[in-house]
């Protein structure tokens, strides 16, 4: 499909809205698992006899296991399929959430939230994959890969008033005991949902893409695990691409504390609402993305169109960064912070699907690999933006912008040179 072609209306599919729930669920189990627990982090630190510092641990054991897991169990889903490593992954996942619920001690909940966060790696990372096994053209990829973005982005916002419900009725122990619940009924979904027969079934049901079948049949011919899927054109553009995006990302999560609380003297209150409505950003992002793919507007032209939005909402974090220099924390000057934070976050939830799906294009029988090298590059790109925040010895609201600015020029400089030439999507 050229890049000027389009889906005609009678050509489009409808979507199967059962399909991408389970997807939007395995992908909203991770952000789900971190964010329920950010109320009762004070309560389990009192109960266990644990410091603010081995709190935050339990919180980082899981990203990083989360991180580096994708990249173990990627290939175990090429080799193996993906309902298995799906249900074994739910299945670790809901051992280690019952160990967390019994832990004694700050130090074995870290090393069981580290078990945990290897379990829902498995979800996540064949969940994406399984997107490029069963729809065979982009657009229809993006749509649904948008549709995952938004589950991503309500979850933060969700999430912590589920934990302070919970933790009211249950106390801090009972977080854990809803987290088992939850995978147990998702591990029952999949069980039915995606059967192989189910899976042959729905894609028998999609309009081919030749062009998508070229590149699957080079893919597989090719050298197999990660050097196969690094040299395949462009992957290691998006994979930079991609781990630009959450870096810029981060970089406003990370630093919005510090610049609006500690700066401007916001109250925590006031800091969660500009945290809902930057979350909202991400999915308003991500929904426009859907549609444009839903039109048959090539992915190509959709990351374009972001990578230069994302540059231009960076410059313009950067004018506001100097601008806020020594903010007192006026109306206008939080609302101007947090329009820059929301313009950043909402071109990274209109990017990131399109990088998915570009990046997953000639996978062929990589999806697992490819998925799981975007999912590791995306975590280290947020660990970088959170990290880098910390490290400059400048005014908080100047190194965000700053920051936000040199992801995203570099974002759109590097998708400029990975499309420069030829057509892709």
């Amino acid at each position: 499909m050229n890049e000027s072609a389009r889906l005609s209306p009678q050509g489009r599919v409808a979507l199967p809205v059962g399909f991408i729930v389970v997807l939007g669920l395995l992908a909203g189990l991770p952000p789900l698992t971190i964010d329920i627990s950010l109320p009762g982090l004070p309560a389990i630190g009192a109960e266990l006899g644990a410091s603010a510092v081995q709190m935050q641990a339990t919180l980082g054991a899981f990203m990083l296991t989360f991180g580096f897991g994708q990249l173990i169990w990627g290939p175990l889903s090429d080799r193996h399929g993906r309902l298995g490593v799906i249900l074994l992954g739910l299945a670790v996942y809901v051992a280690a959430a019952i160990a967390c619920m019994l832990a004694q001690s700050g130090a074995a909940l870290i090393g069981w939230r580290a078990v945990q966060g290897f379990g829902a790696s498995a979800a996540s990372v064949a969940g994406i994959a399984l997107v490029r096994d069963v729809f065979p053209q982009p657009q229809q990829r993006a749509t649904i890969q948008s549709f995952i973005t938004a589950v991503l982005s309500v979850a933060p916002i969700v999430a912590p008033l589920i934990g302070a419900f919970v933790i009211h009725a249950a106390g801090w122990r009972g977080l854990f005991a809803v987290l088992a619940g939850v995978a147990v009924l998702l591990a029952v979904t999949v069980s039915i949902r995606l059967r192989a027969g189910e899976l042959r079934a729905l894609r028998s049901r999609q309009p081919a893409a030749p062009a998508a079948r070229e590149h699957e049949s080079g893919a597989a011919a090719g050298t197999p695990g990660y050097r196969g899927f690094l040299a395949l054109p462009r992957a290691l553009a998006l994979l930079c691409a991609l781990g630009l995006v959450f870096c810029g990302m981060f970089v406003f999560i990370s630093g919005s504390p510090f610049v609006l609380i500690d700066g401007m003297g916001v109250s925590r209150g006031g800091y969660a609402i500009a945290f809902a409505l930057a979350s909202v950003a991400v999915l308003a992002g991500s929904l426009s993305t859907a549609r444009l793919s839903h039109r048959g507007v090539p992915p190509r032209r959709v990351l374009m169109a972001g990578a230069r939005g994302a540059a231009c909402a960076g410059l313009a974090a950067l004018a506001v960064g100097f601008a806020l220099r020594g903010a007192q924390g006026q109306g206008w000057e939080v609302a101007l912070f947090v329009a820059a934070m929301g313009a950043s976050l909402f071109f990274g939830g209109f990017i990131m699907p399109t990088i998915y799906t570009l990046g997953l294009q000639d996978a062929g029988a990589m999806a697992g690999v490819g998925a799981a090298m975007l999912g590791a590059s995306q975590m280290l790109g947020g660990a970088l933006g959170s990290t880098a925040v910390g490290m400059l010895p400048i005014e908080p609201v100047v190194a965000v912008g700053g920051l936000a600015a040199l992801c995203g020029v570099a974002m759109w400089a590097v998708a400029r040179a990975a499309f420069r030439h030829g057509s892709a999507g």
